[in-house]
């Protein structure tokens, strides 16, 4: 996959283990299935906008505040 999903994954990842959540929660929290937020943590599936913004969702936060963090990874 490409680095943007591997930036993606690897926050979502940070982000849920920071809130001591399993995949099942947060999949429940965002309306996912859990074997999905797996594949979306592990960067074999590429989320789509919708998605991205499901869990910004869950995650309390804006959409741009998600993508912004990915970002910033970047950089680090």
């Amino acid at each position: 996959m490409t680095l943007v999903s591997q930036q993606f994954g690897q926050v979502v990842r940070k982000w849920r283990e920071a809130r001591g959540w399993s995949q099942e929660q947060l999949a429940a929290r965002a309306d996912l299935n859990r074997s999905y937020m797996g594949e979306i943590e592990r960067s074999a599936a590429v989320p789509s906008l919708v998605t991205a913004a499901k869990l910004a969702r869950a995650f309390e936060v804006t959409l741009s505040q998600l993508i912004s963090t990915c970002e910033e990874s970047r950089t680090i």
